[in-house]
């Protein structure tokens, strides 16, 4: 076997894919990260507030719960045996109005499902007395939410990687794939690898290397920008928490939240901005090429015919985005003491890459497909970076020692 040849490739120096590195290495010999970027952890999973969530909104029984909570737990256990700066917070859901109070109880029944421990449900006072700046009727608390570095966490993956002797090359991209009978060749800026198996989870731009390889044309990734303020204060933080308001069922997007972070600042957002390019981290900036992909997709065409309420909330963030007065009026819901003097625009700039379906629907479970030499990780189980180190496992599961895939070639798992 040669310096370039090697057992598996994994495209994406993500948090998925250093934790696919890792976990992959107590198996394989002559592993290969491959990251386009100059380090790792430079888009979604660097740019997130990081929120490590505890599984109480996934629908029971699907796979996304499970790992969900699962992975809560073991990234926990994770940061405290590795020294990565993560603390244990809890997550409020909150009521805003007495009408909203019987959300909290079927969201407390779907999470005591999934297994997520220690659910409560307080009322307001009870919910002042521990968060004083906080508003509303009543709230879920959920004692497994966390607050993480994620970028520190995503480092200390790919660290323990390459001492686990897996190849880490940085700042060179995947080209052309060519797949043969015995193994698939990976043509890159730099050179040419060899692998038995190829793991694509590029994320924001997984989609086009599994077109590439003749898969998952159904699938394309609409690009949503994440925008945050943070919140100005010369005393005690706002909050000590994370306080969320009810979800709204239909969309993947959990609107404005309020999120201290392990610096100790306090975040408002995202929100859920159309973006003109999968790393178009300003307004200004306009990727035509990602632009017309997108709308030469019948997904994109589908989803607006199908889902008018996609569309005003897409135009209602696009005009709102860096507004201070949209997001003040939105955090108001949940905290007091928010004035348009106390925010600033955060430097903190996140692109979610949404996958929809050619029928329109925005996909909101993992999807995998495959090629005999090949699995393309095109969506990971939302949240990604809770559930980073049991999807890593859960992947290994079922890749045999011969570096097989063991699944069905095309598949949603929900």
């Amino acid at each position: 076997m040669g310096a370039n040849d090697f057992n598996l490739v994994i495209i994406g120096g993500g948090v998925i894919g250093c934790a696919l590195a890792r976990e992959l290495a107590s198996r394989f010999q002559r592993i290969l990260l491959l990251e386009k970027e100059s380090s790792v952890g430079q888009h979604a999973s660097g740019r997130n507030s990081g929120v490590v969530h505890s599984g109480f909104n996934a629908t029971p029984g699907t796979l996304k719960a499970r790992l969900c909570v699962e992975g809560n737990k073991s990234l926990r256990e994770y940061c405290r045996t590795r020294g990565v700066p993560c603390e244990d917070v809890g997550t409020w859901v909150v009521a805003p109005e007495a009408r909203d109070l019987p959300k909290l109880v079927s969201l407390k029944e779907r999470g005591q499902r999934n297994g997520v421990p220690g659910l409560e449900i307080l009322s307001g006072s009870d919910l002042r007395q521990r968060e004083p700046n906080a508003r509303g009727e009543g709230a879920l608390y959920s004692p497994t939410g966390a607050i993480v570095d994620s970028q520190a966490l995503t480092l200390a993956l790919a660290n323990e990687a390459r001492d686990e002797k897996v190849t880490l090359v940085l700042a060179d991209e995947a080209l052309q794939l060519t797949e043969c009978a015995e193994s698939i060749r990976i043509t890159t800026r730099r050179g040419t690898y060899t692998a038995q198996l190829l793991i694509n989870c590029a994320g924001l731009h997984s989609d086009r290397i599994a077109h590439a390889m003749g898969v998952g044309r159904d699938y394309i990734v609409a690009p949503f920008r994440g925008e945050y303020f943070s919140v100005k204060s010369s005393g005690k933080p706002l909050i000590n928490s994370m306080l969320y308001d009810i979800p709204n069922p239909q969309f993947p997007f959990l609107g404005i939240h309020v999120t201290r972070t392990i610096s100790g600042s306090v975040l408002l957002g995202p929100n859920a901005v159309p973006a003109f390019g999968r790393e178009a981290y300003s307004p200004r900036q306009v990727n035509l090429k990602d632009v017309l992909e997108l709308l030469r997709h019948r997904g994109f065409w589908n989803a607006l015919l199908h889902n008018r309420e996609l569309f005003k909330l897409g135009w209602r963030e696009l005009r709102n985005s860096y507004s201070k007065r949209h997001f003040l009026l939105q955090a108001s819901r949940l905290v007091n003491g928010l004035t348009l003097d106390s925010l600033t625009a955060d430097t903190r700039v996140g692109i979610r890459p949404q996958l929809i379906r050619s029928d329109g629907r925005l996909v909101d479970d993992l999807v995998i497909e495959t090629t005999p030499r090949s699995v393309h990780i095109l969506n990971v189980v939302s949240p990604g970076m809770t559930s980073a180190l049991a999807f890593a496992r859960w992947i290994s599961e079922h890749i045999t020692d011969q570096l097989a895939w063991t699944r069905r070639p095309a598949e949603v798992l929900v």
